[in-house]
């Protein structure tokens, strides 16, 4: 394989998992204007997002950054959710579990409620259905099942899956949540879209013009969170870097959901990735972050960027670690930005 020679100048990218997981993660609504502050004060080249899974927070970001890092790539929904897709009759035994468990609860604080104590109720909805109503859930309960409630299509009547690759529950209307930034042009851009179930999960590709580097592709993925779908989606992505890229220069960056040392991690290296010259060896996932706004070097490293085919230093540092105080519920509340910690690499340096 042909190597670059050594850059003269730094190029920066970051990777960072917001985490705004409504409904699942807490305080994903109050966390978001943190975040896009955040995200908005890094000096950067590219940037890489995942879970942004709803089109009101992605705006958000992309209006923060829009004279920073004017280009942006995010992946269409694999399957958005269908309108009318529920019957009043159908949508009654929900509201009703939600008017009797989660009285007076709207937007966030609503969704983490029904899926406490609703969870079984809703999962007898036919799955168009149920997509719709996970699709956005923001607002009262009335407010989010009523933007699903009307006449079916015949297509939304069915309560068969809209794509065998994603089975039943397809959550926030086939989001992928990532979305790619940055400063100079992205070309030949490209979508792979993996085989998973709940969240929709792909990777992204961009040919980008580093300064002092040349043509630069790159690849973002957010993998799935181990089992049986993540060493296929390796493989998949892999194949699709040697078509896209072949010997050049190629970075690959995300939430791997796999830690050094690990099998899949030593694929990525038998495929000619590495890790930074000398990687910041601290955890970028969090147990206790969201809950406590404790912060500490443990965890496991799950976030990455690694380079393949360039002959230059790499440097990586964990970012976005500081706990931060937000109003929820009335009340200060002391939490980290996601239940993920960023990842800062400086390309060409030394």
């Amino acid at each position: 394989m042909q190597r670059c020679p050594t850059p003269t100048m730094p190029f920066q990218v970051a990777t960072f998992n917001a985490g705004l997981a409504v409904g699942v993660l807490p305080y994903a609504t109050e966390r978001v204007p943190r975040v896009v502050e955040a995200l908005a004060a890094l000096d950067v080249d590219l940037l890489f997002v995942q879970e942004f899974w709803l089109d009101a927070h992605w705006d958000l970001l992309r209006r923060a950054l829009a004279s920073r890092l004017p280009h942006a790539l995010r992946p269409e929904p694999v399957h958005p959710a269908a309108p009318a897709a529920c019957s009043a009759g159908q949508v009654r035994p929900l509201v009703a579990c939600a008017e009797a468990k989660c009285a007076g609860l709207s937007d966030e604080a609503l969704a983490r409620c029904v899926v406490q104590h609703c969870a079984s109720t809703a999962l007898t909805l036919p799955t168009p259905c149920l997509n719709c109503i996970a699709s956005h859930p923001v607002g009262t309960i009335h407010e989010v099942v009523g933007r699903c409630v009307g006449e079916p299509t015949a297509s939304a009547a069915s309560p068969t899956a809209p794509s065998s690759r994603f089975g039943g529950l397809i959550a926030y209307g086939g989001s992928f949540g990532t979305g790619l930034l940055a400063r100079t042009p992205l070309e030949d851009l490209g979508v792979l879209v993996f085989e998973s179930t709940v969240n929709a999960r792909g990777a992204l590709h961009a040919r980008v013009a580093a300064p002092g580097i040349g043509d630069l592709h790159v690849f973002a993925v957010h993998l799935s969170p181990g089992g049986a779908e993540q060493p296929p989606q390796l493989e998949r992505l892999l194949a699709w870097v040697d078509e896209k890229a072949g010997g050049a220069p190629a970075l690959l960056l995300g939430d791997l959901n796999t830690t050094p040392g690990s099998s899949l991690f030593r694929r990525l290296e038998r495929a000619g990735f590495r890790d930074a010259d000398v990687p910041d060896r601290r955890g970028t996932f969090s147990h206790d972050g969201l809950g406590t706004g404790d912060v500490d070097d443990t965890g496991w490293r799950l976030d990455h960027v690694l380079l393949r085919g360039l002959d230059t230093g790499l440097h990586t540092t964990r970012i976005l670690d500081e706990p931060v105080t937000i109003e929820a519920a009335g009340r200060p509340v002391r939490t980290t930005l996601s239940d993920h910690f960023g990842v800062l690499a400086t390309i060409g340096h030394g």
